[in-house]
């Protein structure tokens, strides 16, 4: 069987969690990690068992390398991403896939200009959970889709010192984790709300954040539906989704990486589970495979964009935060 080769540029704190999920594929190899610097990439390369180590320039100079894996603190997300397009290769970005709407469009220009596939790494959306959700909604099983609510929060230590608290970083929770709520409500209302109505707490918890450590969005829709959405940092919230229909409701634990799913209607209360499939002994996956599957299959098919991830839903959710944003009067120090 042909392999795919993927490339990594950058070693960020997903990579172990993520390379997991690349164990489960078997047509699929790493040819080479790079960084910054050639000592972090040696580092890394031995800690993943990965057999070459370079620099980005050496490995953006790679012939044997049909896709590239970014994932690097999302500020350098654009730059290295257009190198890598620049260079020729197909490109999965780490979410959020950039800092703003603009620079998102800048990288799909790129993307274009270079005839190279690029997508956002959103793992939520390639779940068997997710699609079978999607599937009993279109179903019109619960009816008419009244309100989402969903959170994605938690809570760092008091002692905590990192990108996801630092501004320069576009540190904070709305870019951190809030983003999956975005894509949570584009995914189950298939558009943009109107608009967003919004507040965050920046400077309040006694760590001084100068980020939005805990933030609520709610999105209107022509409809008149309304998604309910909650980010933090600093609290920790029940993480789970519910969808709330006109004949019924489905409840998601843990949404970003379901497994399960709760249906609830006047005539039934049922459970669809659909857990990872582990087919390496000794390493479990949370579910990056099927983003990992999904990639390479655009990549057999010769597809410039994805069909379940297209960049228009890309660059709506980044116009989202960037409304959001806005209403909180958050500027990153690099803006």
């Amino acid at each position: 069987m042909e392999k795919i080769r993927w490339g990594l540029l950058g070693a960020g704190a997903l990579l172990n969690r993520w390379l997991k999920g690349f164990e489960q594929m078997d047509d699929a190899e790493i040819a080479g990690i790079a960084s910054r610097t050639i000592e972090t990439a040696k580092k890394q390369a031995a800690r993943f068992d990965i057999a070459d180590a370079m620099t980005y320039d050496e490995l953006l100079k790679r012939t044997d390398i049909d896709v590239m894996y970014i994932d690097v603190p999302h500020t350098a997300h654009k730059e290295l991403a257009i190198r890598a397009m620049d260079a020729g290769f197909p490109v999965l970005v780490e979410k959020p896939a950039a800092v703003t709407a603009a620079d998102w469009r800048e990288m799909v220009e790129c993307a274009r200009k270079n005839n190279v596939f690029l997508m956002e790494a959103v793992w939520t959306r390639f779940f068997p959970t997710i699609k079978k959700v999607l599937s009993v909604i279109r179903s019109g099983e619960i009816g008419d889709i009244r309100c989402l609510q969903a959170a994605f929060a938690y809570r760092i230590a008091d002692d905590y010192q990192g990108r996801i608290t630092d501004p320069m970083a576009a540190g904070g929770s709305l870019l951190d984790v809030g983003v999956y709520n975005l894509h949570l409500a584009h995914m189950i209302f298939g558009r943009s709300p109107l608009h967003w109505v919004s507040l965050a707490s920046i400077g309040n918890d006694e760590m001084k954040l100068n980020v939005d450590e805990q933030a609520c969005y709610v999105g209107e829709y022509d409809n008149g539906a309304f998604a309910i959405l909650t980010s933090a940092i600093r609290t920790e919230i029940p993480n789970t989704a519910q969808i709330f229909g006109t004949k019924g409701y489905i409840e998601i634990p843990m949404y970003w990486k379901a497994e399960e799913f709760k249906l609830i209607t006047q005539e039934k209360s049922e459970v669809f589970s659909s857990p990872v499939p582990q087919m390496v002994e000794g390493i479990t996956d949370e579910g990056y495979q099927f983003e990992i599957r999904h990639v390479q299959d655009c990549l057999w098919k010769d597809l410039k964009e994805s069909p379940l991830l297209p960049h228009a839903v890309t660059e709506a959710v980044l116009s989202g935060c960037d409304e959001i944003r806005k209403q909180w009067g958050l500027k990153y120090p690099f803006e």
